[in-house]
């Protein structure tokens, strides 16, 4: 056993590695003139910007990649002209820059426009996998290729074809209902305790897009804003984007993390309750997991809040300082939007509950002395 648990980690390893550079064999290849990488040497002003001032402070930038690598540039500490928020450059900061060249390809003019932050991110995500695979061993190591598969979904999937003109509800539904399957059957392997989690997974997934697509439509939203929604047009070059059927893409992507958490969660508790007492009725089974389920229903719901609303905090903040009634906030587009994600996504939830119980115990209570295979 221990030899196959070294082949899959092995094998898995591989995998990620292999999707790693499929999916971003770009990203250290960014040396193009338009993402120069360059470090601050020098501060040659220490000068506070003002909103509404042009004195931004110069630094002294040396470049270390592209056709300029090794020349030093003096440029305005200054990431954004139109904020005054952006944090200024400091000594030892990589930035990127974006360089004008003349006819002679000489460097004319150099802008600072990033401070480089993926590096931090990537060494962020790599602790992140590196305690899944240490502390959750086995388990950790098949969350992390089901993790893999998630994002691959999302960023090469559902993103690309919205993109290009798909309908975004139809090309959400397909992918979270298969990237749920093969997530949960990697994680726990092909049991009953699996069938039951992606029974209870799929009927929550449905009703709460069946419940965001009916509210989308009676309420006309499209969640975004009119710079936002014009962007996107422009980004597309399609004027007739499903802005309704990307909102739908969203409420779905965003309940269904936190009804695969709950359907799993009970499925897994009914699996063991039945192990430990093998006489149960299915009916005292479902009992026990709509038990399991009302203890989780709680914090899973307030999970989905919090997180909808720690993502909208800004939209928040706008409302408040029109000073509208709350009749009136409720009411416009971007908040009615979350308030409908948050809504659709919970009742999706709440109702995975008796679904997980009632497919668990029937399966679990079916061929009992049916053999297992992790």
């Amino acid at each position: 056993m221990k030899k196959r648990y070294i082949k899959i980690s092995v094998v898995l390893a591989t995998i990620i590695i292999c999707l790693f550079f499929l999916f971003d064999r770009n990203l250290s290849n960014d040396n193009s003139a338009d993402a120069v990488h360059g470090i601050v040497v020098q501060t040659l002003q220490d000068k506070s910007l003002a909103a509404g001032s042009n004195t931004y402070g110069k630094v002294q930038v040396k470049i270390i990649s592209g056709d300029h690598k090794g020349q030093i540039v003096v440029i305005d500490n200054m990431i954004n002209d139109k904020t005054s928020h952006e944090a200024f450059a400091k000594k030892g900061d990589e930035v990127l820059l974006n360089i004008d060249e003349d006819n002679s390809g000489h460097i004319k003019k150099a802008y600072m426009y990033e401070i480089v932050r993926y590096k931090i991110i990537l060494a962020l995500g790599a602790f992140f996998v590196g305690l899944l695979a240490l502390i959750g061993g086995k388990k950790g190591v098949k969350s992390i290729l089901a993790l893999i598969i998630t994002g691959a979904a999302v960023i090469k999937i559902i993103i690309p074809l919205t993109i290009i003109g798909f309908n975004p509800m139809i090309v959400s539904i397909i992918v979270c209902i298969v990237v749920s399957m093969i997530n949960l059957i990697i994680i726990s392997g092909k049991n009953k305790k699996t069938a039951a989690a992606i029974i209870g997974t799929v009927g929550g997934v449905i009703i709460a897009g069946i419940i965001a697509a009916v509210s989308i439509n009676l309420l006309r939203l499209i969640g975004l804003t009119d710079e936002e929604a014009q962007m996107l047009i422009y980004i597309s070059q399609n004027t007739s984007f499903n802005f309704k059927g990307l909102l739908f893409a969203g409420m779905l992507m965003g309940a269904l993390g936190a009804v695969m958490d709950v359907s799993m969660s009970i499925a897994s508790s009914m699996d063991e309750i039945r192990k430990s007492n093998e006489e149960i009725s299915t009916r005292d089974l479902i009992k026990s997991g709509m038990n399991v389920g009302k203890d989780i229903m709680g914090t899973m719901a307030n999970t989905l809040i919090l997180a909808y609303a720690g993502g909208s905090m800004y939209v928040l903040m706008l409302m408040n300082s029109y000073n509208l009634s709350l009749l009136r906030t409720l009411n416009q587009d971007v908040m009615a939007s979350e308030i409908v994600k948050t809504l659709s996504g919970s009742i999706g939830l709440i109702l995975t509950i008796p679904i997980t119980a009632v497919a668990s115990a029937i399966i679990q209570n079916r061929n009992p002395k049916k053999q297992d295979y992790n």
